[in-house]
């Protein structure tokens, strides 16, 4: 089932390419874990010269019970939405990391040993 994703802006505009890379970007997300079913994506402006990083890009994800947010701010949109992306892989990999049990990651990841190979090597 394919990331249902809403892109939109608060006191800005938002440009066609910027739409389409957040879209593409945040799909992406959907492969680090199973069950997430909405992605509402927001993007602000500060309106204060002071703030170098004007551009403000807010993520959240939603499904399978859980909720992942992210709130960065940048330069211009597109490296904002590259920072989300960064901090919600993160995210990500720490929430499968808690649901995925020790054990069967372990089995993945290396194969046990047979006690008779153990004696060969030790």
């Amino acid at each position: 089932m394919p990331l249902e994703i809403t892109v939109s802006a608060r006191h800005t505009d938002i440009s066609p390419a910027l739409r389409a890379a957040a879209e593409e970007k945040i799909g992406r997300l959907s492969r680090f874990l199973d069950g997430m079913d909405r992605a509402e994506v927001h993007f602000s402006e500060e309106h204060n010269p002071r703030i170098a990083a004007k551009e403000v890009c807010e993520v959240s994800l939603e499904g399978g019970g859980h909720r992942v947010r992210c709130k960065v701010a940048a330069a211009d949109g597109f490296a904002a939405i590259d920072l989300a992306v960064e901090k919600l892989e993160h995210q990500l990999g720490r929430l499968k990391g808690k649901l995925v049990p020790r054990k069967a990651r372990r089995s993945i990841a290396e194969p046990d040993i047979a006690p008779e190979d153990e004696a060969l090597t030790a």
